[in-house]
């Protein structure tokens, strides 16, 4: 939906620049005959390629809205940078023609051919050119940054240049309009009798100017060279938001307003298919919302444990150790490399008993990540349901003091309340509505409140844990 819109605002704005090109090209070539001037003349032809290639503009950003086929797999997006290769060539073409006639007047030092016939015609077409000049280019700038268009993206780059040769024209038939008022045979008289010559090579200055920005952008997109932001983008998204699998390599291929991410991703050796799979669209679900449209190929790469992350090698070794481990700290100071983490043991296990595998894994963490110290705080490990001995409620009066203490704590209403009983075990899940907009952060320390209150609140009958709702 999102690209079918941005592909009708693209084609609109290209119509847009398609019917004032041809308003703008009929003015000046009628204005530019009538006076003489090769100021306006090299305006006129200018507009006429601007015509060309916003027609050129139209059809391309038709074509490359096209969905990908079998001999175009990747869409036909290129076609708009085909059309500003184009436009960049017919730009050139213009300059040259431009500075030969140009050269070529000034050559002559004939008066008949330097002389512009001057009225208030020319200064209104000029100036008439130069604001529909800065309300396209405005338009089709904004367009093209919205919808990523390298066609519309030469089209604006395009006009804005066209307003400064045409303040350079207009300067040149005001030269040329005050010549009568200046000493035969001055200097004065010899500099504005040639404004509108040295007008039309500023103009050419200005079209060259934009050959080599467009030539360059449209020749590196079609061989797929990436800007860079993208690139940078995708590395620190990953870095940031999926730190447990690291960007081994990454491919950037950016046609038309789509982009195409290849990327190797590093996952534990021994990971199960399906959770690799499910890895694998969560990584392409961050990837549309960090780059809209973007088409993501994950590729899983196994890892050994040296080829990992320092914390995915300490989760790693923890597993290994049978451990369970959180709130992981690693910091580099002045006083050293150290390592801090939560270590998880069995409640009623003694200290005693487990010291030699908590030192063994002390010791392994240490020589594996080359640490200068490895602080280990210990914690209960709660996975493990304890054993109650009162008697659970009826379901229905259970369900109704939960939500009855979920009301008297200011929390939200339940949106279903589970409870999973093994013998004497029993695991009780309130499930809350969705607060999407707290951060994880936020969003832990509100549940492990809930959970602390309701503890308390309600009598010893289950473990009971608030999650919110799927």
């Amino acid at each position: 939906m999102e690209h079918s819109q941005h592909d009708t605002e693209k084609a609109g704005a290209a119509l847009s620049s398609v019917i004032w090109s041809g308003l703008l090209t009929g003015m000046k070539l009628v204005v530019g005959i009538m006076t003489g001037s090769l100021g306006i003349l090299s305006e006129a032809l200018h507009s006429a390629l601007d015509l060309v290639s916003a027609g050129a503009t139209l059809f391309a950003v038709k074509l490359a809205a096209q969905p990908a086929d079998e001999d175009h797999p990747y869409g036909h997006g290129n076609v708009e940078n085909l059309t500003a290769l184009g436009e960049t060539l017919l730009l050139l073409v213009t300059a040259l023609w431009v500075i030969w006639e140009a050269v070529s007047r000034l050559a002559a030092n004939d008066p008949e051919e330097l002389h512009v016939e001057t009225s208030v015609w020319a200064f209104a077409v000029v100036i008439v050119s130069m604001l529909v000049d800065i309300n396209r280019a405005a338009m089709l700038r904004r367009v093209a940054k919205k919808t990523k268009s390298p066609a519309l993206e030469a089209d604006a780059a395009h006009f804005a240049t066209d307003i400064w040769s045409s303040a350079a024209v207009l300067a040149g038939i005001s030269g040329a309009a005050v010549v009568g008022y200046t000493i035969p045979g001055s200097w004065l008289e010899w500099v504005f009798m040639r404004t509108d010559v040295f007008a039309s090579l500023i103009v050419a200055v200005f079209i060259l100017s934009v050959c080599k920005e467009l030539g360059t952008k449209a020749i590196n997109n079609l061989m797929d060279k990436s800007d860079g932001e993208t690139y940078k983008l995708v590395r620190r998204t990953m870095r940031e938001r999926m730190p447990y699998y690291p960007l081994k390599n990454l491919r950037v291929r950016e046609v038309g307003n789509h982009t195409y991410l290849d990327m190797d991703v590093a996952v534990p050796r021994d990971l199960h298919m399906d959770t690799a799979h499910e890895i694998a669209d969560a990584i392409e679900a961050l990837m549309a919302d960090t780059i809209p449209g973007a088409d993501t190929m994950v590729h899983m790469h196994p890892a050994e444990l040296e080829a990992m992350s320092p914390e995915m090698l300490v989760r790693q070794m923890a597993l290994t150790h049978r451990f369970g481990v959180h709130g992981l700290i690693m910091h580099h100071s002045e006083q050293g490399f150290v390592i801090f983490t939560d270590l998880e043991l069995p409640p009623h296990a003694t200290l005693r008993d487990w010291r030699p595998a908590v030192e063994a894994f002390r010791n392994d963490v240490r020589r594996r990540l080359h640490a200068d110290k490895v602080v280990l705080h210990v914690e209960p490990d709660v996975r493990e349901l304890p054993h109650y001995t009162d008697p659970m409620p009826e379901a229905a009066e259970w369900q109704e003091s939960v939500r009855r203490a979920m009301i008297s704590l200011g929390a939200p209403l339940p949106q279903a309340i589970e409870t999973y009983t093994s013998g004497d075990r029993r695991l009780c899940v309130v499930f809350i509505p969705k607060e999407a907009e707290l951060t994880v952060e936020e969003s832990h320390t509100r549940l492990s409140n809930l959970n602390r209150k309701l503890k308390t609140t309600l009598p010893a009958v289950a473990r009971i844990v608030v999650a919110y709702a799927e």
